[in-house]
């Protein structure tokens, strides 16, 4: 599935595009505020990587997430990883997070809050889910105002939930509902 945005194309990764997936997962910078450490080698993120993959061969029904590899329109450069994941899925709806992390040289460029508006609009347009909510590291200023941007509302603070190279940290998590869904205000 290829779906794009004003200026960002999003594409399901391939079997081709591991050392991509890696790039990310293995950045110290990029994965200092993520829920799951750093992969120090290929040999630990090749798990996850080989689920996406399987994942992406499922049907429409049986998937539980969308995890899409991230270009730039203008010169088809890779900047980051995007998924869906689907919490609770039904004839009335359903409940999805958000989620992102971008190459360090795409930071500052608006590219995250496109990122989280597009996956907001496909969760509510294409996979027509009621709620989508996205959570954050309560240090991690920059992607609060992400979700403040585009719309979603503060829940809650879910102090020291998140265990991390040793210590517990906290997690901001933030929701909009399909009824509140405005993109064109944000």
């Amino acid at each position: 599935m290829v779906f794009d945005s004003n200026r960002l194309i999003f594409r399901e990764y391939e079997e081709s595009d591991f050392q991509l997936f890696h790039v990310i997962f293995s950045n110290e910078r990029i994965m200092r505020y993520a829920c799951m450490d750093v992969c120090r080698s290929e040999k630990e993120s090749k798990p996850y990587f080989h689920q996406i993959i399987a994942n992406n061969a499922l049907g429409r029904e049986e998937r539980k997430s969308y995890e899409y590899a991230v270009f730039s329109r203008e010169d088809g450069a890779y900047i980051g990883f995007a998924d869906i994941v689907l919490e609770l899925k039904n004839e009335d709806g359903g409940i999805a997070e958000i989620g992102y992390f971008l190459l360090p040289d795409a930071w500052g460029m608006g590219y995250a809050t496109e990122i989280a508006q597009t996956l907001t609009s496909f969760c509510f347009h294409t996979l027509h889910l009621h709620r989508v909510c996205a959570s954050c590291n309560g240090s991690n200023a920059p992607s609060e105002r992400i979700m403040q941007k585009i719309g979603m509302v503060k829940e809650g603070l879910f102090r020291k939930v998140r265990y991390k190279s040793g210590k517990w940290e906290d997690e901001l998590r933030y929701a909009v509902l399909a009824d509140d869904w405005h993109p064109a205000d944000h």
